[in-house]
């Protein structure tokens, strides 16, 4: 087995470059780390560009078995010293693989020609892991896609990647999209939007979250902004017994999409 001993391999400088979001750009790649996650974007049909692991991973039984599958398929494996992984990665503790994955494309126009769709519109939100829970929540909820406005945190961070934890394999997300473009595009497409907001006089579950819907969830800390709030065909509030002002906007998204979930099964 040949072996990458150098940190100026053109592969090594390649996976590591991604760490970056200019260099994702770029490139029109991200990094995929740990077995799980490329273990996952691989039975996604997520095409991987080059595939970079240890020694000790390749004799373990799962990862010899994904390597073998990978390799078959005639995917780029190459090995690397724990040295060099450890140079890949900025985990604290390396995983025993990494991957490059082409960046996806998705439009506003492909998400709005799902039947009935719900989607997740996460406004400014600028923490990785609260976008990676949303991510991974909103997949599990049954929404359709993830909408993302400006000033958000990129998706394809190797942070947020982890912390959705395999969902952005499997929904699709749309970037970049300015509120007032957003809240035409719904209008015109026939989808309600639902905007979460600490003064809204309705309560969540007394909202009708059935049909074509998009769920907006405001920034950490400066809420969905006034041009959402503006724009929203329905404001929901969530009940709130304790002394606390706002909950974490990943709790928050939880919450409704799991009564739009409730509402949508006839629940």
């Amino acid at each position: 087995m040949d072996m990458i001993t150098s940190t100026s391999n053109r592969y090594v400088k390649l996976v590591r470059s991604l760490q970056e979001k200019s260099w994702r750009q770029k490139r029109g790649l991200y990094l995929i780390e740990g077995l799980h996650l490329v273990e996952e974007a691989w039975q996604r049909g997520t095409p991987l560009e080059v595939v970079l692991y240890t020694p000790a991973f390749s004799q373990d039984s799962r990862g010899s078995a994904l390597l073998a599958a990978l390799q078959a398929a005639g995917r780029r494996c190459l090995a690397v010293t724990d040295n060099i992984m450890g140079t890949i990665s900025a985990t604290v503790t390396p995983p025993g693989i990494v991957a490059a994955a082409p960046l996806p494309a998705c439009s506003m126009a492909e998400l709005l020609q799902v039947p009935a769709p719900l989607l997740v519109v996460a406004a400014g939100l600028q923490d990785p892991g609260n976008l990676g829970t949303i991510w991974r929540t909103a997949l599990g909820a049954g929404a359709t896609g993830l909408i993302l406005t400006p000033g958000s945190v990129d998706p394809f961070s190797p942070k947020v990647v982890r912390a959705a934890m395999g969902a952005s394999f499997g929904l699709p997300v749309v970037t970049g999209v300015e509120p007032a473009v957003l809240a035409t595009e719904l209008a015109a497409a026939g989808v309600k939007l639902a905007v979460a907001d600490v003064g809204a006089a309705t309560v969540l579950w007394q909202a009708d979250l059935t049909g074509p819907l998009a769920l907006v969830v405001g920034s950490e800390n400066h809420g969905p902004g006034a041009e959402l709030l503006a724009a929203a065909t329905i404001k929901v509030t969530i009940p709130m017994v304790g002394a606390v002002e706002s909950l974490n906007a990943a709790v928050a998204a939880a919450i409704l999409l799991y009564e739009a979930l409730r509402q949508r099964q006839g629940g």
